[in-house]
């Protein structure tokens, strides 16, 4: 009887909580955004009156209101997006709020008149990025309210915790929009009439459960997402950083199908409480596909004892396919190769390395683009990745592990860097890459050292370098003028860069350099090309270099950048002017030029040195008919137009524009173009030689990108030059090294700022110094045909001008009788440069 009169009172009360609130949200990509509205009454609600207001970045006066209008229907939701929302959500709309100007960080408050009767954020605070932490954050994030949330917050100052009343969702996830599945029955102080859900129950252990490999099924994703199971494993892994643990099946549970995973992550979701590696556990819970990873997010929790430790997978890179990544999500894995670090790009925002089995290089830098090989070599690659994770959640740690105790410039990591063999962990997929979160401390061998200067052989007579100087922007040249369009931020910040690349152009010591990425602001007292001449010859001795320049130019070509030029006095003088071009592709797009010749003052040798930028990958245009569009075969954009420049350099070279008529020509510079790519292929086709290839064979790289070494820059000698070559090689100083060492101090605690940077060579730039040493020498005047060496050729052109009658000078008279006859055809062949005077 008391029951039934309290039902009935339950049924005569007034209604609570009628106030509709905020019941989902959506931060996505672009203009993907999104607010519903819940209405939790039985009864249809009119909107007149009510609005909602956005508070950006800390404000307490809203900077945008929106008002509502119309009807909403009982237990139904209200969804606004914005006018240029895509396709997928725009179809879920009823309502438009113009163009949206929310993030993650901005307070978004559901008003009444001047009521506050719900609030998303905090008004008056402004998080930074986002509110929430670890991955339950407001930014890039779609939150839909918890089913047990039955009405408003309706106080804007109150700290914000996301985490206690949203659910978090994947960007652009927008399946939940339109419905909502708040209970309406009361709740907060007061109670009110819950409801059990019908469902699985956890139950006691030992009960039949779902296996873990049919919850991770055999594809990409999981055939029970949606659904609440219960499942018993071992805990294998707990990481409070991604609030929650690893499960993984004992051998006697396993399904023996090598396609699916024995193991899962648990979220953890509000529960407090963790239990131990090496607990067998009982979990309740929904299953989730979290940014693809498939996971519980638990509800139950019941301890089931210990068990015996679950044993790791052993996995060989590079793996049979990416599928097999899936196949092993979250178990326990170890690699029993040693691998060594890949990339290390991540290293400063993440504290992650990737590694892989040895050094990976660029396709294209090893074959012809669009080959069999090619696109072999790029499988093999992305097969051979693994990132190694360093246990902490959020960006730009203060602390970076790797190598351990800790990074510093003198205990750097390089690529090709060694970690120890059987390094083991769990197998995790997060930020969109497979990852390993390892077991104990990770073991490091230096086994690329670095080198404190270029080792040459030291047979030549001349040394000449090309260094891309990464946007070397210096002000206003009296220190100010910070920042500027590149470059450094602040002075500090460029007399840090200064000091870097005066120690790598002084370490190498060329007798002419070439420059790239040098800001194009004239020969003036405060130009950067000046500045960076007066630091040199401050450090070298007064006089040691000087720059060249074009007649009557102010600066070469219109962009920001330009290439550059210098030389030592003491070694070498200018032969002629210098030249460049802005005709054809030289007009726009491609750097100019910069040509001039030069004499050697110790044997009045000539050589011409052509500095050469051009264009970049990046930057894609647009047209599917465009020619400079990407064709998918590995050499990216405006392919095109860095070939066309490769044609019009070589044949305007031929026409001698500085005015010498010497056949010794050297290209150097930063092509944009690994070493088998069209750019490249054209310039051997004009009969250049490729100098790193020649030297340093299909190993050499002077760039890193997505992991992959391979170089843009470039040392191409005419035939004529090659033989007077005595090597050439990339100086590792820069590749290798992590960007945390160069002169930016942005996002570097002051500690790092200190750690981090020394006034080196070692990380001045992104690109690889090129380093050519010649021994230039007079041509062999048997070398009729002038392609660097003596052979049967040169012995039929020399017959062949005999019998036309030619007058021959005594530079011709090989066998010294004072004549020129068919006998010094036969003292020709004593100066062959192979046996029997082949052709080669």
């Amino acid at each position: 009887m008391k029951l039934n009169m309290l039902l009935l009172a339950m049924l005569l009360a007034p209604a609570v909580h009628a106030e509709p609130f905020i019941s989902e949200y959506v931060e996505g990509s672009s203009n993907n955004k999104a607010l519903e509205i819940y209405n939790p009454a039985d009864v249809a609600l009119d909107l007149t009156g009510y609005s909602i207001k956005v508070f950006s970045n800390g404000a307490t006066t809203a900077g945008k209101t929106v008002p509502l209008s119309g009807t909403l229907a009982a237990k139904s939701t209200l969804v606004l997006t914005d006018t240029a929302s895509a396709a997928a959500l725009a179809a879920k709309s009823n309502m438009t709020f113009g163009t949206s100007n929310f993030n993650g960080d901005d307070a978004i408050a559901l008003y009444k008149g001047a009521d506050l009767i719900d609030v998303f954020g905090q008004i008056g605070m402004d998080p930074g990025t986002s509110w929430g932490s670890n991955n339950n954050f407001t930014h890039d994030r779609t939150l839909v309210r918890k089913s047990s949330v039955v009405q408003g917050d309706a106080n804007g100052s109150d700290a914000f915790d996301p985490s206690l009343e949203w659910d978090f969702y994947a960007k652009d996830e927008f399946s939940n929009l339109g419905s909502h599945s708040g209970s309406g029955n009361g709740g907060g102080d007061g109670g009110g009439v819950v409801v059990p859900p019908v469902g699985p129950v956890i139950g006691n252990c030992g009960d039949s459960a779902t296996l873990i490999s049919a919850v991770q099924g055999a594809g990409a994703a999981s055939p029970e997402a949606g659904k609440t199971v219960v499942v018993e494993a071992v805990v294998s892994r707990v990481t409070a950083f991604a609030t929650g643990f690893y499960i993984q099946e004992e051998t006697s549970d396993s399904d023996n199908n090598p396609a699916t995973s024995e193991a899962i992550f648990v979220y953890n979701d509000a529960a407090a409480d963790y239990p131990a590696v090496g607990d067998k556990v009982r979990v309740l819970g929904k299953v989730e596909e979290y940014f693809t990873k498939t996971q519980i997010r638990r509800t139950g929790l019941a301890a089931c004892g210990t068990a015996t430790p679950v044993q790791p997978v052993s996995v060989t890179l590079p793996v049979n396919s990416l599928n097999q990544w899936e196949s092993l999500e979250s178990m326990q894995v170890t690699f029993p190769q040693q691998l060594v670090v890949a990339d290390h790009y991540n290293l400063g925002t993440y504290g992650e390395l990737t590694l892989a089995p040895q050094r990976l290089f660029t396709p294209t830098n090893q074959f012809r683009p669009g080959t069999a090989e090619a696109v072999a070599l790029a499988s093999q690659n992305s097969r051979s990745k693994i990132v190694l994770d360093d246990l902490v959640n959020g960006k730009n740690p203060a602390n970076i592990i790797y190598p351990a105790p800790g990074l510093n410039m003198n205990n750097p990591v390089r690529v090709g860097d060694a970690v120890n063999a059987n390094l083991s962990g769990i197998l995790d997929y997060s930020f969109s890459a497979w990852r390993l979160l390892p077991a104990g401390t990770v073991q490091f061998t230096a086994n690329n050292l670095r080198e404190e200067q270029p080792v040459m052989r030291n047979l030549g007579n001349l040394k000449v370098t090309s260094a891309n100087v990464l946007n070397y922007f210096n002000g206003d040249g009296q220190g100010g003028g910070f920042p500027t369009s590149r470059g450094a931020s602040t002075a500090v910040e460029f007399e840090r860069q200064a000091d870097k690349i005066v120690a790598a152009l002084s370490a190498i010591n060329a007798d002419v350099v070439g420059l790239m990425e040098i800001e194009n602001d004239g020969y003036g007292s405060t130009s950067a090309i000046v500045d960076l001449v007066s630091r040199l010859n401050q450090r070298l001795g007064a006089g040691t270099y000087q720059f060249v320049q074009v007649p009557g130019s102010t600066e070469l070509g219109t962009d920001q950048i330009s290439v550059g030029m210098l030389y030592k006095p003491a070694k070498v003088t200018p032969l002629g002017n210098a030249v460049t071009t802005s005709a054809g592709v030289f007009g726009f797009g491609n750097r100019q030029p910069l040509v001039q010749s030069f004499k050697q003052k110790s044997n009045n040798e000539v050589f011409t040195f052509a500095v050469n930028h051009f264009k970049s990958k990046g930057s894609c245009p647009s047209g599917s008919s465009n020619p400079d569009r990407d064709l998918k075969d590995g050499q990216s954009c405006w392919n095109a137009t860095r070939v066309q420049a490769a044609t019009e350099l070589t044949a305007w070279l031929a026409t001698n524009p500085t005015g010498s008529a010497d056949k010794d020509v050297l290209i150097m510079g930063d092509l944009n173009a690994y070493a088998k790519e069209d750019p490249i292929h054209t310039l051997v086709g004009k009969g250049f030689v490729n100098l790193v290839e020649k030297f340093q064979g299909n190993r050499g790289y002077s760039y890193l990108f997505g992991g992959e070494s391979g170089y843009l820059d470039h040392a191409l000698a005419s035939s004529a030059l090659s033989a007077q070559v005595t090597y050439a090689m990339e100086w590792h100083i820069n590749a290798d090294e992590t960007t945390l060492f160069d002169y930016n101090m942005e996002d570097k605690t002051a500690q790092q700022q200190a750690d981090f940077y020394q006034p080196t060579a070692f990380r001045g730039s992104d690109h690889d110094p090129v380093v050519v040493e010649l021994a230039l020498k007079a041509l062999n005047p048997a070398d009729l045909d002038k392609d660097g060496d003596v052979d049967n050729n040169d012995i039929t052109l020399f017959n062949n001008l005999l019998k036309s009658g030619v007058k021959l000078g005594l530079e011709y008279d090989f066998n010294k009788d004072g004549v020129v006859s068919s006998s010094d055809a036969r003292a020709m062949a004593t100066l062959c440069t192979y046996a029997r005077c082949a052709i080669k």
